[in-house]
């Protein structure tokens, strides 16, 4: 790869202080989800040991997260947080920003994608973890212009 493309690829042009403020909510949203997505892996994880059997080390559990449907529901969220990362360090319009705070509704807004909550929903319920990290997103939602 050259390294024009590389920077093309991976910097990004001067904010303007609209953009300035949508990156730094794109990354606070990023930081948030971060430990909500390592607590559903986790509560996943824990599941998938005690109803098919035991998830043997990382390499097993990352198999496990790309192959096992037992964890596809958990997908959109890695995607979303994939995307984020990568949109905050380049070029973004509005209209990309927009997408992604319909993305992040979808999984925990008031009226959330059902395939997602059917699966989110009790182990909100009942993980403390999930519970506290799903809090700072929201919080951090809340922020997200409308």
């Amino acid at each position: 790869m050259r390294k024009e493309d590389f920077f093309a690829r991976t910097m990004h042009t001067p904010d303007d202080p609209a953009r300035a403020a949508q990156r730094e909510t794109l990354r606070d949203l990023s930081r948030h989800l971060l430990p909500l997505h390592r607590a559903l892996i986790e509560s996943a994880r824990a599941d998938y040991s005690t109803m098919i059997g035991p998830v043997t080390g990382p390499g097993h559990l990352l198999q496990l997260l790309n192959e096992d449907g037992f964890f596809a529901w958990l997908k959109p969220l890695t995607s979303l947080i994939v995307d984020i990362d990568e949109m905050a360090r380049v070029d973004f319009t509005r209209e990309d920003f927009d997408a992604v705070a319909a993305r992040a509704a979808r999984l925990f807004g008031t009226a959330a994608d059902a395939d997602f909550a059917s699966r989110y929903v009790p182990v909100l319920q009942q993980d403390v973890d999930v519970a506290i990290a799903h809090a700072a997103v929201r919080q951090t939602l809340a922020r997200f212009p409308k």
